[in-house]
């Protein structure tokens, strides 16, 4: 997905929150936000978004000296949605599809996202899920599942990671391994290995990283051992808007799950702003 000047507010936005969760004075802020800016101004806009929100991230680490501003917030929502986990469990397993629930489930939380709101309000999960898709390609999920052993499982945000879990387990309940990669390093609020541990996903799934910090999957930037499991991978399923970012034109055995949270996506998705998605990609 190329980048739209749409992309570049948002990036800014975010940037700006993090200096604020860090605690940054208006000076640093003021430092932070011209410096993504002048980096915007020059951006190559056939590039994917998250590739310039990994260089905001990286210069907000630099200029604050802190390595994950989020860290805090992360922790919290990480809480937050364990607290919840027995209900959410519950209601998977009394739905009459306990799998299409799990997956309205995992892309609803989709919208805890620390760089699009400086708050996360986890009220509207439940609401959300209760909706359809606004597009679906389920059943050619079914029939791929039903061809595979194992399931490569690319996590988004912290948090919702325990919405993730849900789904793994509903997989894993189906015969599936399943493999989960988080990021490589702190970005965003987007999970990493301390998350997928504090939530459990180590004990339901096989914990790999991108190694990269981009706030989702470009594979020129990926590790060479994620490059290898994703090439080898008989289905992935792609969770989040920054890996459709990354991915939305990769040839692969992919399947996207994800709202829908900006104009952007919604225009390359077909769909309108702030709708879930589960779609099949062009591989």
């Amino acid at each position: 997905m190329r980048t739209y000047p749409e992309c570049i507010p948002c990036i800014l936005r975010a940037t700006v929150a993090g200096a604020r969760l860090a605690r940054a004075g208006e000076a640093a802020a003021w430092g932070i936000a011209t410096e993504v800016a002048r980096l915007a101004a020059y951006w190559d806009r056939s590039q994917p978004p998250i590739l310039v929100g990994a260089e905001a991230g990286r210069s907000l680490r630099r200029t604050l000296g802190v390595a994950d501003p989020y860290h805090a917030e992360k922790q919290a929502a990480n809480a937050a949605a364990l607290a919840q986990y027995a209900q959410w469990k519950d209601e998977v397993a009394r739905a009459p599809d306990p799998l299409l629930h799990a997956l309205r489930l995992a892309a609803a939380g989709n919208s805890l996202d620390l760089g699009l709101h400086p708050r996360l309000d986890w009220t509207g999960v439940d609401a959300a899920a209760a909706l359809p898709f606004a597009r679906s390609d389920y059943d050619r999920f079914r029939e791929a599942l039903a061809a595979v052993r194992g399931v490569l499982y690319l996590a988004d945000n912290a948090g919702e990671i325990v919405l993730d879990r849900i789904l793994i387990e509903e997989l894993r309940a189906r015969g599936l391994t399943v493999t989960v990669a988080v990021r490589g390093g702190p970005t965003l609020n987007d999970a990493t290995t301390d998350d997928a541990h504090v939530v459990g996903l180590d004990e339901v799934a096989e914990v790999i990283t991108t190694g990269s910090d981009i706030p989702g999957v470009s594979l020129p930037s990926a590790s060479p051992q994620f490059r290898t499991w994703f090439r080898s991978a008989e289905l992935i399923l792609s969770k989040g808007m920054g890996n459709f970012e990354g991915l939305s034109a990769e040839r692969a055995p992919l399947f996207f799950l994800l709202q829908a949270k900006c104009p952007p996506v919604a225009q390359e998705t077909g769909v309108e702003v702030g709708r879930l998605i589960f779609l099949r990609g062009p591989g």
